[in-house]
C-alpha cells in the first residue's frame, strides 16, 4: 500500500529546477571530476584541480551517463562510465576525463550493472559481469592503460557499486540498509522512502568533523541522499553530494554550484573556492 509523504524537503520531491551535479574525487591527487547534467537530455564533464581551483572543460554528451556507476582512477586521470546514446544504446567505456573519448569501450546489456570501481592505484573492477558476454576486463593488457582490469560479478543499478567506491575511499556504513516502502510523489510515477537508514560515517582525520550520508530512498529526483556535517548546519537537503579530497577539504556541489571548504572555511562556514554552473549551456544551444 502506497501513502502519501508531505512533510519532506522540496528538495526531495519537487522537479529540478538547477543543474544535476555530481563529484568523483580522485583519491591520492587534488583532481576531482564535475558530472553536470543540464539540460535533461546533456552532460557535461569538467576537471577541477582543487589545489589550484583551475576548472577544466571537456565534452558535451547527448544521452545519459549513470554519474554513481562512474569512478575516477586514484590519479584523476582515467574514468570509468556507463552510457547510453540518443538512440538507447548503452556501453561501458574508459576515458580521460574531461573527455568522453573512449580508449576502449564494450556494450552493455540495457542499464542493469555496467560501469566499474577502481579498488585500488592499478586495479579497477568492471561491473559487467552479468549484463554482457564482452568486458573491459579483454582490455587489460594494453599498454596505453596503467591498470589491470578485473570482471566485477556484482549486477545492480547505483548499488553495490556505488557502495563499493563509498568504502574504498573511507565511508563507513552505520549498520545495515533501512527498507524502502512505495510512497505517492506527485512528480513520480514511482518513488520509495527509505526510513531510519544509520547512514554512512567519514571522518577524515581527528581534526576534521565527521561528514555523514543518509539514503533517503527513490524520489523524485532518483536515487537521494543527505548529507550532514557533525556540529554545523553548512549542508542542507539541496546538497547532491559531499567528499573530502586527499587534502583534506570539503568538497559540495549544491543548486548548480561547486563549492571547496578548507577546514578554516568549514569554522568559519565561508567557501574558500566557489563556481556557479549554471549559466553553462550546450555548444550551439542559442542560449
Amino acid at each position: 500500500m502506497t501513502q502519501q509523504i508531505p512533510d519532506l524537503p522540496d528538495a526531495w520531491i519537487q522537479p529540478r529546477t538547477t543543474a544535476q551535479l555530481h563529484l568523483l574525487q580522485a583519491r591520492a591527487a587534488p583532481k576531482a571530476v564535475i558530472i553536470r547534467r543540464n539540460p535533461s537530455k546533456w552532460f557535461h564533464l569538467m576537471c577541477w584541480d582543487t589545489q589550484t581551483d583551475t576548472i577544466t572543460h571537456g565534452s558535451w554528451f547527448k544521452g545519459k551517463l549513470y554519474a554513481k556507476r562512474c569512478d575516477l582512477s586514484w590519479d584523476g586521470n582515467w574514468m570509468v562510465y556507463l552510457a547510453m546514446g540518443s538512440k538507447g544504446h548503452t556501453w561501458n567505456g574508459i576515458c580521460r576525463p574531461p573527455w568522453l573519448r573512449t580508449e576502449v569501450d564494450v556494450p552493455n546489456f540495457g542499464s542493469w550493472a555496467g560501469g566499474g570501481v577502481f579498488t585500488g592505484r592499478r586495479t579497477l573492477m568492471a561491473n559487467d559481469a552479468r549484463c554482457s558476454e564482452r568486458s573491459l576486463s579483454e582490455f587489460s593488457k594494453r599498454k596505453q592503460l596503467p591498470f589491470s582490469i578485473e570482471r566485477l560479478d556484482s549486477g545492480g543499478e547505483d548499488f553495490p557499486i556505488l557502495g563499493y567506491r563509498l568504502e574504498r575511499d573511507g565511508w563507513v556504513r552505520e549498520g545495515h540498509m533501512g527498507r524502502d516502502r512505495e510512497i505517492r510523489l506527485k512528480h513520480s510515477t514511482y518513488s520509495s522512502l527509505c526510513e531510519a537508514d544509520p547512514g554512512w560515517s567519514w571522518q577524515l582525520t581527528p581534526r576534521h568533523p565527521v561528514l555523514r550520508m543518509f539514503y533517503r530512498g527513490y524520489l523524485v529526483r532518483g536515487y537521494t541522499f543527505e548529507f550532514q556535517l557533525e556540529g554545523s548546519d553548512l549542508l542542507d537537503p539541496d546538497v547532491e553530494w559531499a567528499t573530502w579530497t586527499c587534502q583534506g577539504d570539503l568538497l559540495v556541489a549544491r543548486k548548480g554550484t561547486v563549492l571547496r571548504y578548507s577546514l578554516q572555511g568549514l569554522r568559519t562556514g565561508v567557501p574558500d573556492f566557489s563556481l556557479d554552473l549554471e549559466p553553462l549551456c550546450p555548444p550551439g544551444s542559442g542560449r
